[in-house]
């Protein structure tokens, strides 16, 4: 069963330059996919950024655990998604930053 630690934020139109490469938030996200994969049970991260709200841009990045366990480690971790983008600061306001966790449904 896999588990999925997701959070997501807004950005307005005028930050949309944070997404290109090399900007804030794009070296960001690249962090944390980077060194994900070492964490025990890690299977995958994504990250994804909405198309069809004008007056905002949704950033989500997930990342998916193989057990509970593995998943509480994750969330009790430095390098939880929440905790990074709250650490470095990219150049947008986190005041929105949401955290969800999935189970899968079998």
């Amino acid at each position: 069963m896999a588990y999925v630690y997701q959070v997501g934020f807004d950005i307005r139109p005028d930050q949309m330059s944070e997404l290109q490469i090399g900007a804030s938030l794009e070296r960001v996200l690249g962090y944390l996919r980077t060194l994900l994969p070492s964490q025990p049970g890690h299977m995958n991260s994504r990250a994804f950024h909405s198309l069809d709200m004008p007056e905002h841009t949704h950033i989500i990045f997930q990342s998916t655990w193989q057990s509970w366990s593995d998943l509480e480690a994750h969330r009790d971790s430095s390098l939880a998604e929440n905790k990074v983008l709250s650490e470095f600061k990219p150049h947008v306001a986190l005041e929105d930053l949401a955290t969800h966790i999935y189970e899968e449904v079998d």
